[in-house]
Protein backbone atom coordinates (compact mmCIF):
# COMPACT_ATOMS: atom_id res chain seq x y z
CA UNK A 1 0.00 0.00 0.00
CA UNK A 2 1.47 3.63 -1.21
CA UNK A 3 0.31 7.07 -0.27
CA UNK A 4 3.33 8.90 -0.26
CA UNK A 5 1.88 12.24 -0.03
CA UNK A 6 -0.02 11.88 2.97
CA UNK A 7 1.91 12.99 6.47
CA UNK A 8 0.48 9.44 7.95
CA UNK A 9 2.69 7.86 5.43
CA UNK A 10 6.21 8.77 6.37
CA UNK A 11 5.23 8.16 9.99
CA UNK A 12 3.94 4.60 9.04
CA UNK A 13 6.67 4.26 6.64
CA UNK A 14 9.40 5.36 9.42
CA UNK A 15 7.75 3.25 12.19
CA UNK A 16 7.93 0.09 10.29
CA UNK A 17 11.30 0.65 8.76
CA UNK A 18 12.41 0.90 12.54
CA UNK A 19 10.85 -2.57 13.41
CA UNK A 20 12.32 -4.12 10.69
CA UNK A 21 16.03 -2.82 11.11
CA UNK A 22 15.72 -3.58 15.03
CA UNK A 23 14.63 -7.22 15.26
CA UNK A 24 14.14 -7.05 19.08
CA UNK A 25 11.01 -4.96 19.63
CA UNK A 26 10.66 -1.60 21.10
CA UNK A 27 9.47 -2.32 25.13
CA UNK A 28 9.31 0.39 27.75
CA UNK A 29 11.51 -0.84 31.20
CA UNK A 30 10.40 -2.88 33.91
CA UNK A 31 10.88 -2.70 37.59
CA UNK A 32 9.61 -5.69 38.15
CA UNK A 33 12.62 -7.63 35.42
CA UNK A 34 14.80 -4.56 36.25
CA UNK A 35 14.67 -5.43 40.30
CA UNK A 36 15.33 -9.35 39.16
CA UNK A 37 18.55 -8.42 36.85
CA UNK A 38 20.01 -6.64 40.05
CA UNK A 39 19.59 -9.56 42.54
CA UNK A 40 21.49 -12.21 40.06
CA UNK A 41 23.62 -10.16 37.90
CA UNK A 42 24.89 -7.49 39.59
CA UNK A 43 28.34 -8.30 37.49
CA UNK A 44 25.99 -6.58 34.44
CA UNK A 45 27.19 -3.51 32.61
CA UNK A 46 24.70 -0.91 33.72
CA UNK A 47 23.86 -2.03 37.27
CA UNK A 48 24.76 1.90 38.77
CA UNK A 49 21.91 2.96 36.41
CA UNK A 50 19.75 0.29 37.40
CA UNK A 51 19.98 0.79 40.71
CA UNK A 52 19.12 4.49 39.98
CA UNK A 53 16.38 3.81 38.14
CA UNK A 54 14.68 1.61 41.01
CA UNK A 55 15.06 4.80 43.13
CA UNK A 56 13.45 7.05 40.72
CA UNK A 57 10.64 4.63 40.42
CA UNK A 58 9.75 4.35 43.97
CA UNK A 59 6.17 6.47 44.67
CA UNK A 60 5.82 8.79 47.46
CA UNK A 61 4.01 5.73 49.01
CA UNK A 62 7.15 3.12 49.11
CA UNK A 63 5.73 1.38 46.39
CA UNK A 64 6.01 1.10 42.75
CA UNK A 65 3.68 0.36 39.50
CA UNK A 66 0.81 2.13 38.24
CA UNK A 67 -2.81 1.68 39.55
CA UNK A 68 -4.22 -1.95 39.90
CA UNK A 69 -0.51 -3.30 38.93
CA UNK A 70 1.53 -2.19 41.65
CA UNK A 71 2.32 -5.74 43.72
CA UNK A 72 4.60 -7.47 41.82
CA UNK A 73 6.99 -4.49 40.91
CA UNK A 74 6.53 -3.64 44.74
CA UNK A 75 7.51 -7.17 45.73
CA UNK A 76 10.65 -7.40 42.64
CA UNK A 77 12.19 -3.82 43.63
CA UNK A 78 12.00 -4.34 47.62
CA UNK A 79 13.46 -7.70 48.00
CA UNK A 80 16.39 -6.24 45.78
CA UNK A 81 17.04 -3.60 48.03
CA UNK A 82 16.92 -5.91 50.71
CA UNK A 83 19.36 -8.03 49.15
CA UNK A 84 21.34 -4.86 48.26
CA UNK A 85 21.11 -4.42 51.96
CA UNK A 86 22.64 -7.29 53.37
CA UNK A 87 25.27 -7.99 50.54
CA UNK A 88 26.73 -4.27 49.91
CA UNK A 89 28.89 -5.73 47.52
CA UNK A 90 31.31 -2.64 45.69
CA UNK A 91 28.90 -2.27 42.56
CA UNK A 92 26.03 -1.89 44.80
CA UNK A 93 27.63 1.18 46.87
CA UNK A 94 26.81 3.70 44.19
CA UNK A 95 23.71 4.01 46.68
CA UNK A 96 24.30 5.18 50.08
CA UNK A 97 23.91 2.61 52.80
CA UNK A 98 20.88 4.91 54.66
CA UNK A 99 19.28 5.21 51.16
CA UNK A 100 18.89 1.16 50.63
CA UNK A 101 18.08 1.42 54.06
CA UNK A 102 15.22 4.04 54.09
CA UNK A 103 14.25 3.12 50.54
CA UNK A 104 13.77 -0.93 51.24
CA UNK A 105 11.70 0.35 54.77
CA UNK A 106 9.29 2.02 52.78
CA UNK A 107 9.05 -0.69 50.46
CA UNK A 108 8.54 -3.20 53.08
CA UNK A 109 5.35 -1.33 54.96
CA UNK A 110 4.13 -0.38 51.52
CA UNK A 111 3.71 -4.50 50.62
CA UNK A 112 2.47 -4.85 54.46
CA UNK A 113 -0.53 -2.66 54.16
CA UNK A 114 -1.27 -3.43 49.99
CA UNK A 115 -1.42 -6.90 51.29
CA UNK A 116 -3.26 -6.38 54.87
CA UNK A 117 -6.16 -4.49 51.96
CA UNK A 118 -6.36 -8.02 50.29
CA UNK A 119 -6.36 -7.00 46.71
CA UNK A 120 -7.14 -9.30 44.37
CA UNK A 121 -3.98 -10.30 42.65
CA UNK A 122 -3.61 -8.87 39.01
CA UNK A 123 -4.19 -11.21 36.11
CA UNK A 124 0.01 -11.42 35.20
CA UNK A 125 1.96 -13.72 33.77
CA UNK A 126 2.88 -16.31 36.59
CA UNK A 127 1.52 -14.07 39.04
CA UNK A 128 0.50 -16.53 41.14
CA UNK A 129 3.96 -18.26 41.23
CA UNK A 130 5.69 -14.65 41.22
CA UNK A 131 3.94 -13.42 44.30
CA UNK A 132 4.40 -15.92 47.11
CA UNK A 133 8.25 -16.38 45.96
CA UNK A 134 9.33 -12.53 46.34
CA UNK A 135 7.15 -12.62 49.45
CA UNK A 136 9.13 -15.62 50.85
CA UNK A 137 12.41 -13.96 49.61
CA UNK A 138 11.68 -10.71 51.21
CA UNK A 139 10.53 -12.70 54.59
CA UNK A 140 13.96 -14.30 54.31
CA UNK A 141 15.51 -11.21 54.46
CA UNK A 142 13.70 -9.94 57.53
CA UNK A 143 14.27 -12.82 59.95
CA UNK A 144 18.22 -12.56 58.98
CA UNK A 145 18.13 -9.26 59.61
CA UNK A 146 16.59 -9.76 62.59
CA UNK A 147 18.64 -12.34 63.64
CA UNK A 148 21.80 -10.45 62.85
CA UNK A 149 21.17 -7.49 64.80
CA UNK A 150 18.54 -4.53 65.43
CA UNK A 151 20.95 -2.13 63.80
CA UNK A 152 20.97 -4.39 60.90
CA UNK A 153 17.31 -4.05 60.13
CA UNK A 154 15.85 -1.14 58.23
CA UNK A 155 13.84 1.10 60.32
CA UNK A 156 10.11 0.78 61.01
CA UNK A 157 9.95 -2.79 59.80
CA UNK A 158 10.31 -4.71 62.91
CA UNK A 159 7.58 -7.50 63.53
CA UNK A 160 6.51 -7.40 59.73
CA UNK A 161 5.87 -10.70 57.70
CA UNK A 162 4.16 -10.39 54.62
CA UNK A 163 1.43 -13.15 54.18
CA UNK A 164 0.91 -14.41 50.56
CA UNK A 165 -2.40 -13.36 48.85
CA UNK A 166 -5.27 -16.31 49.31
CA UNK A 167 -5.54 -16.10 45.64
CA UNK A 168 -1.66 -17.05 45.06
CA UNK A 169 -0.42 -20.61 44.89
CA UNK A 170 2.38 -21.42 47.37
CA UNK A 171 1.97 -25.07 47.19
CA UNK A 172 1.94 -24.78 43.36
CA UNK A 173 5.48 -22.75 43.57
CA UNK A 174 6.83 -25.43 46.18
CA UNK A 175 5.85 -28.32 43.74
CA UNK A 176 7.58 -27.12 40.81
CA UNK A 177 10.74 -25.73 42.78
CA UNK A 178 10.92 -29.26 43.95
CA UNK A 179 10.46 -31.01 40.79
CA UNK A 180 13.01 -28.57 39.30
CA UNK A 181 15.73 -29.33 42.28
CA UNK A 182 15.15 -32.96 41.80
CA UNK A 183 15.53 -32.64 38.13
CA UNK A 184 12.60 -33.30 35.94
CA UNK A 185 11.23 -31.33 33.31
CA UNK A 186 9.50 -28.70 33.59
CA UNK A 187 7.26 -26.84 30.90
CA UNK A 188 8.59 -24.38 28.04
CA UNK A 189 5.73 -22.28 29.19
CA UNK A 190 7.17 -21.60 32.71
CA UNK A 191 10.77 -20.83 30.98
CA UNK A 192 9.62 -17.11 30.85
CA UNK A 193 9.76 -17.42 34.61
CA UNK A 194 13.04 -19.47 35.30
CA UNK A 195 13.93 -16.42 37.77
CA UNK A 196 11.28 -18.27 40.46
CA UNK A 197 11.58 -21.66 39.55
CA UNK A 198 15.33 -22.15 39.60
CA UNK A 199 16.66 -24.15 42.43
CA UNK A 200 20.41 -22.25 42.20
CA UNK A 201 21.97 -24.84 39.92
CA UNK A 202 24.30 -23.01 36.74
CA UNK A 203 22.95 -23.30 33.47
CA UNK A 204 20.64 -25.98 34.02
CA UNK A 205 20.87 -28.53 30.82
CA UNK A 206 17.37 -28.72 31.25
CA UNK A 207 16.66 -25.23 30.28
CA UNK A 208 17.30 -24.81 26.36
CA UNK A 209 18.69 -21.65 25.51
CA UNK A 210 18.42 -20.09 22.07
CA UNK A 211 19.69 -17.13 20.38
CA UNK A 212 21.54 -16.16 23.57
CA UNK A 213 18.39 -15.98 26.44
CA UNK A 214 15.86 -18.19 28.23
CA UNK A 215 12.42 -17.67 27.32
CA UNK A 216 12.74 -14.25 25.76
CA UNK A 217 13.44 -12.97 29.16
CA UNK A 218 16.47 -11.60 30.75
CA UNK A 219 16.09 -12.57 34.15
CA UNK A 220 15.31 -15.89 32.99
CA UNK A 221 18.22 -15.45 31.84
CA UNK A 222 20.19 -14.43 34.46
CA UNK A 223 18.72 -16.92 36.97
CA UNK A 224 19.55 -19.56 34.57
CA UNK A 225 23.41 -18.58 34.33
CA UNK A 226 23.42 -18.81 37.41
CA UNK A 227 26.55 -16.60 38.08
CA UNK A 228 28.83 -14.69 35.52
CA UNK A 229 29.92 -15.92 32.60
CA UNK A 230 32.62 -15.27 30.06
CA UNK A 231 32.42 -12.61 28.45
CA UNK A 232 31.84 -14.27 25.03
CA UNK A 233 29.23 -16.90 26.48
CA UNK A 234 25.95 -16.16 24.23
CA UNK A 235 24.05 -15.24 27.25
CA UNK A 236 26.29 -12.46 28.37
CA UNK A 237 25.80 -10.66 24.78
CA UNK A 238 22.29 -10.86 25.00
CA UNK A 239 22.08 -9.28 28.34
CA UNK A 240 24.56 -7.01 27.47
CA UNK A 241 22.47 -5.72 24.16
CA UNK A 242 19.27 -5.36 26.15
CA UNK A 243 20.52 -3.54 28.83
CA UNK A 244 22.15 -0.97 26.77
CA UNK A 245 18.97 -0.48 24.83
CA UNK A 246 17.22 1.57 27.77
CA UNK A 247 20.39 2.44 29.62
CA UNK A 248 20.32 0.29 32.05
CA UNK A 249 17.59 -0.75 33.40
CA UNK A 250 15.45 -4.15 31.61
CA UNK A 251 12.18 -4.41 29.79
CA UNK A 252 10.04 -7.90 30.74
CA UNK A 253 10.87 -9.59 27.27
CA UNK A 254 13.37 -9.81 24.61
CA UNK A 255 13.09 -10.06 21.59
CA UNK A 256 9.30 -10.03 20.70
CA UNK A 257 9.66 -8.84 16.92
CA UNK A 258 6.43 -10.83 15.73
CA UNK A 259 4.47 -8.91 18.22
CA UNK A 260 5.41 -5.75 17.12
CA UNK A 261 5.39 -6.30 13.17
CA UNK A 262 2.00 -7.97 13.10
CA UNK A 263 0.31 -5.53 15.82
CA UNK A 264 1.84 -2.30 13.77
CA UNK A 265 0.66 -3.99 10.25
CA UNK A 266 -2.70 -4.50 11.73
CA UNK A 267 -3.64 -1.37 12.89
CA UNK A 268 -2.31 0.58 9.96
CA UNK A 269 -4.18 -2.00 7.83
CA UNK A 270 -7.79 -1.52 10.21
CA UNK A 271 -7.14 2.20 9.79
CA UNK A 272 -6.35 2.03 6.37
CA UNK A 273 -3.44 4.59 7.13
CA UNK A 274 -1.07 4.35 3.81
CA UNK A 275 2.09 2.91 4.38
CA UNK A 276 5.02 0.52 2.55
CA UNK A 277 6.08 -2.85 4.30
CA UNK A 278 9.42 -3.67 4.06
CA UNK A 279 9.75 -7.14 2.56
CA UNK A 280 11.68 -7.87 5.52
CA UNK A 281 9.44 -7.70 7.84
CA UNK A 282 6.74 -9.82 5.53
CA UNK A 283 9.75 -12.06 5.29
CA UNK A 284 10.05 -12.83 9.05
CA UNK A 285 6.07 -13.12 9.90
CA UNK A 286 6.07 -15.81 6.90
CA UNK A 287 8.79 -17.60 8.63
CA UNK A 288 7.46 -17.15 12.45
CA UNK A 289 4.03 -19.76 11.73
CA UNK A 290 4.47 -23.37 12.07
CA UNK A 291 2.26 -26.24 12.51
CA UNK A 292 1.03 -24.79 15.40
CA UNK A 293 0.92 -21.44 14.61
CA UNK A 294 3.39 -18.42 15.97
CA UNK A 295 4.94 -16.53 18.64
CA UNK A 296 5.65 -13.19 19.67
CA UNK A 297 9.47 -13.95 19.33
CA UNK A 298 11.60 -17.01 18.37
CA UNK A 299 11.84 -18.65 21.93
CA UNK A 300 8.40 -18.10 22.88
CA UNK A 301 5.63 -20.65 23.06
CA UNK A 302 3.34 -20.24 19.87
CA UNK A 303 -0.62 -19.14 20.92
CA UNK A 304 -3.41 -18.05 19.42
CA UNK A 305 -3.48 -14.17 19.84
CA UNK A 306 0.18 -13.95 18.14
CA UNK A 307 -1.35 -16.36 15.45
CA UNK A 308 -4.14 -14.36 14.54
CA UNK A 309 -2.66 -11.25 14.75
CA UNK A 310 0.37 -12.50 12.55
CA UNK A 311 -2.02 -14.08 9.80
CA UNK A 312 -4.19 -11.19 9.69
CA UNK A 313 -1.20 -8.76 8.81
CA UNK A 314 -0.11 -11.41 6.08
CA UNK A 315 -3.59 -11.27 4.65
CA UNK A 316 -3.78 -8.02 4.22
CA UNK A 317 -0.14 -7.68 2.71
CA UNK A 318 -1.11 -10.12 0.07
CA UNK A 319 0.46 -13.13 1.29
CA UNK A 320 -2.59 -15.16 2.96
CA UNK A 321 -2.01 -18.16 4.29
CA UNK A 322 -4.35 -20.90 5.39
CA UNK A 323 -5.92 -20.27 9.17
CA UNK A 324 -5.64 -24.10 9.84
CA UNK A 325 -2.98 -23.44 12.51
CA UNK A 326 -5.16 -20.88 14.10
CA UNK A 327 -8.30 -23.55 14.30
CA UNK A 328 -5.99 -25.31 16.70
CA UNK A 329 -7.29 -23.07 19.02
CA UNK A 330 -10.84 -22.86 18.30
CA UNK A 331 -12.49 -25.07 21.20
CA UNK A 332 -16.06 -25.05 19.52
CA UNK A 333 -16.89 -22.23 21.42
CA UNK A 334 -14.41 -19.74 21.41
CA UNK A 335 -10.79 -19.85 20.96
CA UNK A 336 -8.15 -20.25 23.80
CA UNK A 337 -4.99 -18.34 23.79
CA UNK A 338 -2.93 -21.71 24.65
CA UNK A 339 -3.59 -24.51 26.54
CA UNK A 340 -4.67 -24.59 30.10
CA UNK A 341 -5.23 -21.28 30.28
CA UNK A 342 -6.29 -19.47 33.58
CA UNK A 343 -8.35 -16.83 32.27
CA UNK A 344 -9.70 -16.14 28.76
CA UNK A 345 -8.62 -13.43 26.57
CA UNK A 346 -11.59 -11.41 24.91
CA UNK A 347 -8.81 -9.51 22.65
CA UNK A 348 -7.38 -13.10 21.34
CA UNK A 349 -10.79 -13.60 19.91
CA UNK A 350 -11.57 -10.48 18.24
CA UNK A 351 -8.12 -10.58 16.63
CA UNK A 352 -9.26 -14.38 15.56
CA UNK A 353 -12.31 -12.97 14.14
CA UNK A 354 -10.52 -10.43 12.43
CA UNK A 355 -8.46 -13.04 10.54
CA UNK A 356 -11.63 -15.09 9.44
CA UNK A 357 -13.32 -12.01 8.50
CA UNK A 358 -10.17 -11.12 6.22
CA UNK A 359 -9.73 -14.77 5.06
CA UNK A 360 -13.36 -14.78 4.38
CA UNK A 361 -12.93 -11.21 2.08
CA UNK A 362 -10.34 -13.04 0.07
CA UNK A 363 -11.41 -16.27 -0.26
CA UNK A 364 -15.33 -16.49 -0.47
CA UNK A 365 -15.40 -19.86 -0.95
CA UNK A 366 -14.43 -20.85 2.21
CA UNK A 367 -17.30 -18.94 4.03
CA UNK A 368 -19.33 -21.99 4.89
CA UNK A 369 -15.83 -23.29 6.24
CA UNK A 370 -15.44 -20.66 9.05
CA UNK A 371 -19.72 -19.57 9.13
CA UNK A 372 -20.19 -21.51 12.54
CA UNK A 373 -16.75 -20.66 13.92
CA UNK A 374 -17.40 -16.87 13.25
CA UNK A 375 -20.60 -17.15 15.01
CA UNK A 376 -19.88 -19.17 18.07
CA UNK A 377 -16.89 -16.54 18.64
CA UNK A 378 -19.20 -13.32 18.61
CA UNK A 379 -21.42 -14.65 20.35
CA UNK A 380 -19.05 -15.79 23.26
CA UNK A 381 -17.37 -12.28 22.71
CA UNK A 382 -20.59 -10.25 22.92
CA UNK A 383 -21.79 -12.80 26.09
CA UNK A 384 -18.43 -11.17 27.77
CA UNK A 385 -19.21 -7.59 27.45
CA UNK A 386 -19.95 -6.21 30.85
CA UNK A 387 -23.31 -4.58 31.40
CA UNK A 388 -21.85 -0.71 30.92
CA UNK A 389 -20.26 -1.85 27.77
CA UNK A 390 -16.82 -2.03 28.04
CA UNK A 391 -14.83 -5.64 28.36
CA UNK A 392 -11.30 -6.39 30.19
CA UNK A 393 -8.47 -8.20 29.46
CA UNK A 394 -6.11 -10.46 30.59
CA UNK A 395 -3.02 -8.39 27.98
CA UNK A 396 -3.41 -4.87 28.89
CA UNK A 397 -4.04 -3.44 31.82
CA UNK A 398 -6.64 -0.93 30.61
CA UNK A 399 -10.54 -1.75 29.26
CA UNK A 400 -10.29 0.40 26.72
CA UNK A 401 -8.07 -1.48 24.87
CA UNK A 402 -10.00 -4.89 25.32
CA UNK A 403 -13.27 -2.47 23.94
CA UNK A 404 -11.30 -0.81 21.28
CA UNK A 405 -10.60 -4.27 19.73
CA UNK A 406 -13.43 -6.47 20.46
CA UNK A 407 -15.87 -3.45 19.23
CA UNK A 408 -13.99 -2.77 15.87
CA UNK A 409 -14.17 -6.79 15.33
CA UNK A 410 -17.23 -7.24 16.26
CA UNK A 411 -18.23 -4.02 13.58
CA UNK A 412 -16.86 -6.25 10.54
CA UNK A 413 -20.05 -8.79 11.54
CA UNK A 414 -22.52 -6.76 9.95
CA UNK A 415 -25.58 -8.22 12.26
CA UNK A 416 -28.00 -6.48 14.57
CA UNK A 417 -26.23 -8.30 17.95
CA UNK A 418 -23.03 -7.22 17.34
CA UNK A 419 -24.32 -3.80 15.79
CA UNK A 420 -25.96 -3.27 19.17
CA UNK A 421 -22.58 -4.55 20.80
CA UNK A 422 -20.76 -2.17 19.22
CA UNK A 423 -23.03 0.60 20.14
CA UNK A 424 -22.76 0.11 24.00
CA UNK A 425 -18.83 0.24 23.52
CA UNK A 426 -19.59 3.64 22.22
CA UNK A 427 -21.75 4.58 24.62
CA UNK A 428 -19.38 3.67 27.41
CA UNK A 429 -16.46 5.31 25.85
CA UNK A 430 -18.47 8.54 25.98
CA UNK A 431 -19.30 8.21 29.61
CA UNK A 432 -16.24 7.53 30.44
CA UNK A 433 -14.53 10.68 28.98
CA UNK A 434 -12.62 12.98 31.40
CA UNK A 435 -12.49 16.95 31.12
CA UNK A 436 -10.22 18.02 28.67
CA UNK A 437 -10.80 15.35 26.00
CA UNK A 438 -9.23 12.38 26.98
CA UNK A 439 -9.87 8.79 28.30
CA UNK A 440 -8.01 6.65 30.68
CA UNK A 441 -5.77 5.73 33.83
CA UNK A 442 -5.44 8.41 36.30
CA UNK A 443 -5.94 12.23 34.24
CA UNK A 444 -6.36 9.73 31.06
CA UNK A 445 -3.29 8.77 28.74
CA UNK A 446 -2.65 9.01 24.58
CA UNK A 447 -3.23 5.64 24.00
CA UNK A 448 -5.82 4.74 26.28
CA UNK A 449 -7.47 8.17 24.11
CA UNK A 450 -6.53 6.78 20.76
CA UNK A 451 -8.57 3.11 21.78
CA UNK A 452 -11.47 5.88 22.64
CA UNK A 453 -11.94 7.28 19.48
CA UNK A 454 -11.25 4.55 17.42
CA UNK A 455 -14.32 3.01 18.89
CA UNK A 456 -16.32 6.22 18.99
CA UNK A 457 -15.91 6.69 14.88
CA UNK A 458 -17.66 2.61 14.85
CA UNK A 459 -21.08 4.37 15.76
CA UNK A 460 -23.78 4.44 13.18
CA UNK A 461 -26.50 6.00 15.60
CA UNK A 462 -28.00 9.05 13.96
CA UNK A 463 -29.10 9.97 17.47
CA UNK A 464 -25.53 10.15 18.72
CA UNK A 465 -23.68 11.81 15.91
CA UNK A 466 -23.09 15.13 17.34
CA UNK A 467 -22.17 13.93 20.96
CA UNK A 468 -19.75 11.77 19.09
CA UNK A 469 -18.44 14.11 16.92
CA UNK A 470 -18.13 16.81 19.79
CA UNK A 471 -16.05 13.45 21.39
CA UNK A 472 -13.73 12.66 18.28
CA UNK A 473 -13.04 16.23 18.19
CA UNK A 474 -11.94 16.27 22.04
CA UNK A 475 -9.49 13.42 20.68
CA UNK A 476 -8.29 14.74 18.29
CA UNK A 477 -6.75 17.44 20.23
CA UNK A 478 -5.19 15.18 23.11
CA UNK A 479 -3.72 12.81 20.30
CA UNK A 480 -2.24 16.27 18.56
CA UNK A 481 -0.36 17.40 21.42
CA UNK A 482 0.40 14.13 22.73
CA UNK A 483 3.90 12.16 22.75
CA UNK A 484 4.87 8.34 22.90
CA UNK A 485 7.75 7.12 24.41
CA UNK A 486 9.76 4.21 26.60
CA UNK A 487 8.46 6.31 29.69
CA UNK A 488 4.62 5.94 28.70
CA UNK A 489 2.26 4.67 31.43
CA UNK A 490 3.15 1.10 31.27
CA UNK A 491 -0.42 -0.58 30.53
CA UNK A 492 0.09 -4.08 28.53
CA UNK A 493 0.79 -7.13 30.64
CA UNK A 494 3.60 -9.96 30.70
CA UNK A 495 5.06 -10.46 34.17
CA UNK A 496 5.25 -6.91 34.82
CA UNK A 497 3.12 -3.70 32.98
CA UNK A 498 5.13 -2.80 29.99
CA UNK A 499 5.00 -0.41 27.26
CA UNK A 500 5.67 -1.80 23.42
CA UNK A 501 6.44 1.62 22.03
CA UNK A 502 6.00 1.29 18.25
CA UNK A 503 3.04 -0.44 19.18
CA UNK A 504 1.19 2.49 20.89
CA UNK A 505 2.62 4.92 17.97
CA UNK A 506 1.15 3.18 15.31
CA UNK A 507 -2.60 3.16 17.05
CA UNK A 508 -2.00 7.26 18.43
CA UNK A 509 -1.25 7.84 14.41
CA UNK A 510 -3.85 5.92 13.31
CA UNK A 511 -6.59 7.48 15.34
CA UNK A 512 -4.95 10.50 14.57
CA UNK A 513 -5.00 9.89 10.46
CA UNK A 514 -8.76 8.96 11.09
CA UNK A 515 -9.24 12.15 12.42
CA UNK A 516 -7.32 14.31 10.00
CA UNK A 517 -5.28 15.84 12.73
CA UNK A 518 -1.68 15.27 11.21
CA UNK A 519 -0.19 18.13 9.73
CA UNK A 520 3.66 16.39 9.47
CA UNK A 521 4.92 18.73 12.04
CA UNK A 522 5.07 15.72 15.03
CA UNK A 523 6.88 12.63 15.17
CA UNK A 524 4.18 10.98 16.54
CA UNK A 525 6.42 10.59 19.77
Amino acid sequence: MTGRTHPASALADALLRESAEDGWALLGPSVYETGRIVVDAPWLAGHAARLRYLCDEQADDGGWGVAGFRLVPSLSATEALLRIHRRRLDVDRVLPADEVSRRAAAGVRFLDAHLTEGHPLPDLVAVELVVPRLIDLINEHLRHLTAESPAALPAGVTGIVLRPPTDSDPELLRRLRARAAAGQPLPKKLWHSWEILTPGGVCDPRVVMRDGNVGVSPAATAAWLGGPPEPDHPAARYLHTVQQRCGGPLPVGAPMPYFERSWILTILGANAVPHTVPEKVLDSLEEAVGPDGAPAGPGLPVDADDTATVLLALQLNGRGQPLDPLMRYFDGERFFTYPEERTPSPTANAHALEALAARVAHHPDERNRYAPVQRATTRWLTGLQNADGSWDDKWHGSPYYATACCARALAGYDDDHCRAAVERAVGWMLGTRQAGGRWGHGTGTVEETAYAAGTLALSRSPQRATVVADALAAAARTLRDGRVDERATPLWIGKDVYTPVRIVRATCLAAAYRLGVLDGGRDGR
